[in-house]
């Protein structure tokens, strides 16, 4: 963790017109300056890919404020749409303090043109630290089949609540989720909604974990899932395929926040179960109700930043995750509008 004070910017290089020799330059001689002021203990390549500045600017402040729990060179990608094969380039050497020690890393931002853009995977591959995984995250429009650039990454970054397919900037949900199961089907695939879902997850599997209430996992007869598109098609095909559930008891709906409640039968009884936000405040409730009194109530606090706490836990497990790969999977089969 680090001590509070945040990354400081020690050092820059920019340029227009510039080139892959000039620019693996820049990066060595701030890296000899970095290695003056502190350690380097970078853990790994993050490549963003976004064809416009805010959503960059997005990821990039995500990253910085991981400080030293994920030190890593990061390069933002923006493709441009001019013709010439003009290159644009800036380095930047960032500090942070963990446990009294200080240590840096890079941060690059590249803006290319040409066909340069769509051999993307010839221009990174000199600039990312060897030896360390490469993570590319798509955080908009996801690459498209064959992607040289999601070929090269040892897992891919998305978030289902942002995602388009490549050409479908009015894509429906469905067509979405298509293209998310297409990707993770080539590729581990690792997404941040399903992240920030987690407390969600988490906190449902806790209730059913009482033992007072195990069972009704097993006589669940309605269940209503509530979010934004991406997310809450998630949640519903995770509810429908731990708790094995038929198509038809399943709803969803739009809404601000995510939430889940499920209507169970054990025993004689009747037991609801809700895992949703508190208003506003970054707390997430769940409660158990059995025959309308309330056996257990757990609550969970969310993170201040929750991007920057889905890249991290993102950036902690590059690797297939096989629970969110079903999801997918069953969330794709719905046939109802959500």
């Amino acid at each position: 963790m680090s001590d509070g004070s945040g990354p400081t910017l020690v050092g820059s290089w920019e340029a227009e017109g510039t080139d892959l020799a000039a620019i693996t330059a820049a990066v060595d001689g701030l890296r000899h300056q970095g290695e003056h002021l502190a350690t380097r203990t970078s853990v790994v390549n993050l490549v963003v890919v976004a064809d416009d500045e805010r959503t960059l600017g997005r990821t990039a402040a995500a990253m910085r404020r991981l400080g030293a729990r994920h030190p890593g060179r990061t390069v933002l990608v923006r493709p441009s749409p001019e013709p010439s094969g003009s290159l644009g380039a800036s380095v930047e050497l960032w500090e942070a303090v963990a446990a009294g020690h200080a240590i840096w890393w890079e941060e690059l931002s590249l803006t290319v043109g040409g066909d340069a853009a769509a051999h993307l995977d010839s221009l990174l591959t000199p600039l990312v630290v060897r030896h360390l995984p490469v993570a590319v995250w798509f955080p908009g429009v996801l690459p498209r089949p064959g992607d040289p650039l999601a070929a090269m990454a040892d897992a891919v970054l998305v978030d289902s609540r942002f995602a388009e397919p490549l050409g479908a900037a009015s894509a429906t949900p469905r067509q979405a989720l298509v293209a998310l199961t297409e990707l993770a089907r080539r590729h581990p695939v690792v997404d941040l909604s399903w992240k920030r879902t987690s407390p969600w997850r988490e906190l449902l599997a806790a209730l059913f974990e009482q033992p007072q209430l195990r069972g009704f996992q097993l006589g669940v007869a309605a269940a209503r899932l509530a979010g934004q598109p991406g997310p809450r098609r998630l949640l519903a095909g995770w509810v429908a395929d731990r708790l094995n559930l038929a198509e038809d008891i399943v709803a969803t709906e739009d809404a601000v926040h995510a939430s889940i409640e499920l209507d169970a039968v054990s025993g004689g009884r009747r037991g609801r179960f809700v895992v949703r936000r508190v208003g506003d405040e970054p707390l997430v409730d769940a409660t158990a109700e059995v025959d309308g009194e309330q056996l257990v109530s757990l609550r969970r606090q969310l993170p201040e930043h929750g991007l920057t706490w889905s890249l991290a836990q993102a950036l902690s497990r590059l690797e297939r995750d096989r629970i969110y790969e079903h999801a997918l999977r069953r969330a794709l089969g719905w046939r109802v509008p959500a």
